[in-house]
């Protein structure tokens, strides 16, 4: 008997030791729809952080063969073209806690971003700042373009951006009287991040 993943967001920790439901169709679905932006809207305590990381963990590129999470599970049944997809991809994957710890703990992610012979200076000194967490609100709200822009020069192949939690710090500043200052802020981060990228 295997206890329930309750509390638990890693999905590599709750689809080996714990009952885990098996919702890696939602993989299938993102590959067949192709879609360019997916909102999920659910109650707290629904499992949506598990299922990104589950996103994050079957698409991510590793060193780490992360395929073994996967081969006992539906998505591994559907064929070799899903297959295919498993490790292919950059991945961005932030939960806005504190938004420049956030954007530092991605940029140490993507350390091969340091001496990737594909960015250039500016991309090098973009990258420093995120890194050190010295980056200005103005460079904060160029990170999420920034960053992927950077993972597609290096990869040649446009990352997956994973935002879980987006609504934190508005709602979180809309309590402090900082509503407005933090909707234009996100809406430039979120623009530049995800229109057209």
């Amino acid at each position: 008997r295997l206890p329930l993943p309750i509390g638990i967001s890693d999905y590599r920790l709750a689809s080996s030791q714990y009952y885990y439901i098996d919702k890696t169709m939602m993989i299938k679905d993102f590959i067949d729809e192709r879609p360019q932006v997916s909102l999920f809207t659910r109650p707290r305590r629904f499992g949506k952080t598990l299922n990104m990381d589950m996103l994050r963990t079957f698409f991510e590129r590793s060193e780490e063969d992360t395929s073994i999470y996967f081969k006992d599970k539906k998505i591994w049944s559907c064929g070799e073209r899903y297959r295919e997809y498993q490790g292919k991809y950059p991945v961005i994957f932030m939960s806005f806690e504190a938004i420049r710890n956030i954007f530092a703990k991605e940029a140490i992610r993507h350390s091969e971003l340091r001496n990737s012979d594909k960015c250039d200076e500016i991309d090098k000194k973009a990258y420093e700042r995120l890194l050190s967490g010295q980056a200005n609100e103005i460079e904060l709200s160029n990170a999420l373009l920034d960053l992927s822009r950077m993972l597609h020069k290096h990869y040649d192949i446009a990352p997956i951006i994973i935002i879980d939690e987006y609504d934190i710090p508005i709602q979180q500043d809309y309590m402090k009287h900082y509503y407005d200052k933090i909707i234009l802020f996100m809406r430039n981060l979120f623009s530049g991040g995800l229109k057209d990228n």
